[in-house]
């Protein structure tokens, strides 16, 4: 091969490298790169995962809100739990727990 020829194949495959190289640096930190797409698909995840927790929380109350609305015996339970409530001629015992001291 002559030495001309051998001169513009190192020539080109110096270009080629360059051209590649500046490409995946383009294609790796521009604004529409992999790293923000990668940074965007784990924030949609996590966004995702909390639409789910919050879709739930909101079934949840749902249904406690029929319980409120149509249950009298849950509506019971609760005033007798959450305000400490009682029929006329009941008694309440509170029982009192000691805490147990460990020593090492």
């Amino acid at each position: 091969m002559p030495k001309s020829t051998r001169k513009n194949m190192n020539f080109n495959y110096y270009v080629l490298t360059v051209i590649a190289t500046v490409f995946i640096m383009v294609l790796v930190l521009n604004d529409f790169g992999l790293i923000t797409y990668f940074k965007l698909k784990n924030k949609h995840n996590t966004l995702d995962e909390e639409l789910q927790r919050l879709l739930a929380q909101q079934n949840d109350l749902r249904l406690e809100i029929n319980q409120l609305q149509t249950d009298q015996d849950y509506i019971e339970k609760i005033a007798r739990e959450k305000f400490m409530m009682v029929k006329p001629g009941e008694r309440v015992y509170r029982v009192k727990e000691e805490k147990e001291i460990i020593e090492n």
